[in-house]
């Protein structure tokens, strides 16, 4: 869903620099998320996606540069101002087992998706169920609802924080690491689950990922990043179809190229 060309973005990051000790992963990052748009950001691993993305969310801040969304500076906003902002986000983080896109390992697959709800919402208990119950059908886990986070795989505890996100109807999805754990056949579904969605709620999405497949049916608007830097930006055909040497590598596979095995 394409995004009015006058309206601001939702997200700005502008000359974002982060070091963590000695090593500094973020070289100056400039990336715009349209609003209503689905932006994916794509590189190799290690790219420095994920500190990107924690600097959308507000879990940390720049040493230099700095980071909008909805028009506020997230370094100069209180703690009140960010929670507010973050009622209107919904976000899937990374992460490995046994502690994995954010869930909360006390609770069953229900209650995680159930949690949020009842926190932004002034609902009854029914309509939480149904909202519940609805989205974890959407991403195939109604089945899983009494199981524990440890009783499941990498890829459904993926898809259980994509169904609680999803349930929010946040103005911004974040997603990290979309592809993760996630096999071919589910990840176009969950693709074509997140266009639907993105369609009927006009939400902006900003999407990370390995994957070119998802990538290509899921972005509006691609930024590739590498070593800390944004390679390129801009609409989805116009970067996916670049002559940029690290921009044909991801896109085509090649084993020649700027990406290498030292960099992975």
């Amino acid at each position: 869903m394409a995004a009015d060309a006058q309206a601001d973005p939702a997200i700005e990051v502008s000359g974002v620099h982060k070091r963590f000790g000695k090593a500094e992963v973020l070289h100056g990052v400039d990336l715009s998320v349209p609003t209503g748009e689905i932006t994916v950001l794509l590189g190799p691993s290690g790219a420095g996606k994920t500190v990107t993305i924690n600097h959308v969310v507000g879990l940390i801040h720049p040493d230099r540069g700095k980071v909008l969304v909805e028009g506020e500076n997230l370094k100069r906003i209180s703690d009140e101002r960010l929670n507010e902002l973050r009622q209107g986000m919904a976000v899937v983080m990374q992460g490995t087992l046994p502690f994995t896109c954010g869930l909360f390992f006390s609770l069953n697959v229900f209650e995680n998706v159930a949690f949020p709800l009842r926190q932004r919402n002034r609902w009854s208990e029914e309509r939480v169920t149904e909202v519940t119950m609805t989205h974890l059908g959407m991403v195939g886990l109604r089945d899983r609802a009494e199981s524990m986070p440890e009783e499941l795989s990498a890829g459904m505890a993926k898809r259980v924080a994509l169904a609680r996100a999803l349930a929010l109807e946040a103005r911004i999805v974040i997603i990290d690491d979309f592809d993760s754990g996630i096999d071919g056949v589910r990840l176009g579904l969950l693709v074509d689950m997140i266009q639907d969605v993105q369609q009927e709620t006009g939400a902006t999405f900003l999407v990370s990922t390995h994957s070119m497949s998802a990538a290509r049916a899921l972005a509006d608007h691609v930024a590739v990043i590498n070593a800390g830097e944004i390679v390129q930006s801009g609409p989805a055909d116009a970067v996916l179809g670049s002559d940029e040497p690290l921009v044909r590598q991801l896109v085509t596979g090649a084993t020649t190229g700027p990406i290498t095995l030292r960099d992975v």
